[in-house]
């Protein structure tokens, strides 16, 4: 039986924390959700070694992952379970190693079968490093 089968508003939240826990990729990257607020979520990550590239910056593939996360947990917040479509990047500047990465996630289109999210990442100094938007499919609901 599915764990996350009936949640209310009140723990939405919880569903969407348990559900990146039990996740074995975002767990392995040691996401941590931040805030999770109605179709906003932000989310950070320290840039281990594992995470960069021979540059020592953080891999552009882990950035995606990041921003694939933050906004399919977006979609998790309005009750709706998606998979991705569409995904595109554009990555303006390169986060070090040992840096840590934020990431601010919000819905843009909450429709009854696709959804568009868009995100940004944040270096330590709050600069602009990366913006992504995404098309998800809905595949279903969290039960309230």
């Amino acid at each position: 039986m599915n764990q996350y089968k009936t949640y209310n508003e009140k723990t939405v939240n919880d569903y969407i924390n348990h559900f990146y826990e039990d996740n074995p990729f975002t767990n392995n990257l040691g996401v941590q959700i931040i805030s999770i607020d109605n179709g906003k979520v932000t989310v950070k990550l320290t840039i281990k070694h594992e995470h960069t590239n021979v540059y020592g910056i953080a891999h552009g593939g882990v950035i995606m992952s990041l921003c694939d996360m933050a906004m399919g947990a977006a979609c998790l917040s309005l009750y709706k379970k998606v998979v991705t479509l569409d995904f595109n990047i554009n990555i303006i500047k390169s986060i070090d190693q040992e840096h840590t990465a934020t990431i601010k996630s919000s819905i843009i289109h909450n429709g009854k079968s696709t959804i568009i999210a868009e995100c940004e990442v944040f270096n330590e100094d709050n600069k602009l490093c990366a913006k992504a938007r995404g098309t998800f499919f809905v595949i279903g609901t969290i039960d309230k």
